[in-house]
């Protein structure tokens, strides 16, 4: 049986990835599990694995082009299995085999240069104001890549004897693209959502001894794993507002947010129910190493279905984080700090922090809200 190889949806503002190489040829046999190409977002370089073992049928995407999320790329299946040949219309403005390689080839001396370029690249040269027609690529078959850009501009400033321009003071040219992708995603957000948030503060004696005695674990893990024995009590706070209606997910896809050179990642981590502490650690250490070099993995680039943001170590009371559409809920941990704390009736001085929950009201109501504080209160302290 033939089984598509798909390019998932990498997030809600990704609208088109470049597919950068093929990692597995045609006639090639592959293992459930292989990566069999690698395609570039503007935040990751991220490997897309086949779902099935068998052979590589076809790669109906050349490398070097710009897809759509849920592209079909290729087809992998048994030596002897038909090719579907309807789905060649899919791609129609794709260029597919060696056959019509040779037909754009034979047209181009009749045609423009085709500009072959990353999405990187791309962003980086409009923002300077860069002519692409007079560069060339020092990339794969001739694509132009940032350090091509960067090249660019810096001729380009040094022959006007002035500095360039960035959109942010003091930001590189990758930060600068990143921050405009977030201010995009929280305009789309706080346009589109109405956000109301509600807190609790919470005394996390117990939750700083666990750590204390837990080689390896963060205050991060240890909330992810209060997270995923209180979110199926409160299934509508899991899922996705989409065509008016909210989506309950069945599993439990926690997002976490991190900071990046890049701007703000949120990785996946797949279904946290269920799952031992460690076990949630180790995934936890992965996923953030993975968006701190920018190569997240297919499975944490999916949509979450519920997200954490923990500010960390420091002096932070509170904040109030923005809902990522479509999910309809996230979480917001502020620092943890030695406060006072009224214990029966007594003044104590405990570690607290305050959790922010921010919610789509469309979704969820107050007191939902706050019985889902009130549990998570419950299985922290505990």
């Amino acid at each position: 049986m033939i089984t598509e190889v798909i390019v998932p949806v990498m997030d809600q503002t990704t609208e088109s990835v470049l597919l950068t190489r093929w990692l597995k040829q045609e006639g090639e046999v592959v293992a459930a599990g292989d990566a069999i190409c690698e395609i570039e977002t503007e935040k990751a370089t991220v490997e897309i694995e086949t779902g099935a073992a068998g052979v590589l049928r076809q790669q109906l995407v050349v490398a070097g082009t710009q897809i759509a999320p849920r592209t079909v790329v290729a087809y992998v299946g048994q030596i002897d299995d038909p090719i579907p040949t309807q789905e060649r219309d899919r791609h129609e403005t794709m260029p597919l085999h060696a056959e019509r390689e040779a037909a754009v080839q034979q047209n181009q001396s009749q045609q423009p240069r085709e500009i072959r370029i990353s999405p990187r690249a791309r962003r980086l040269a409009e923002e300077n104001g860069i002519d692409l027609t007079g560069i060339e690529g020092s990339g794969p078959d001739g694509r132009i890549i940032e350090d091509d850009i960067k090249a660019a501009t810096q001729r380009k400033s040094a022959g006007r004897g002035t500095a360039l321009r960035l959109p942010l003071a003091g930001a590189d040219a990758a930060t600068a693209r990143a921050a405009k992708a977030k201010a995009e995603r929280v305009s789309l957000s706080w346009r589109t959502i109405p956000h109301f948030h509600m807190s609790i503060t919470l005394d996390l004696s117990r939750i700083v001894s666990r750590k204390a005695a837990a080689a390896g674990v963060t205050y991060t893990d240890l909330f992810i794993l209060a997270l995923a024995q209180t979110l199926p009590d409160h299934p509508a706070l899991n899922g996705h507002w989409r065509d008016d209606a909210l989506i309950i997910s069945t599993d439990i896809r926690l997002g976490l947010v991190v900071q990046t050179e890049r701007g703000l990642v949120v990785p996946a981590l797949r279904d946290v129910r269920a799952r031992a502490l460690a076990d949630i650690a180790a995934e936890r250490e992965q996923v953030v190493k993975q968006a701190l070099a920018g190569t997240l993995g297919t499975a944490a680039m999916v949509e979450p279905t519920f997200t954490l943001s923990n500010v960390g170590p420091g002096h932070i009371d509170a904040f109030s984080a923005i809902i990522s559409p479509p999910q309809v809920a996230i979480l917001a941990v502020g620092s943890i700090m030695e406060r006072p704390l009224v214990i029966d009736g007594a003044l104590a001085v405990r570690p607290t922090a305050a959790f922010t929950l921010g919610v789509d009201h469309r979704a969820i109501d107050g007191r939902a809200a706050a019985a889902f504080l009130e549990q998570l209160k419950v299985v922290l302290e505990r």
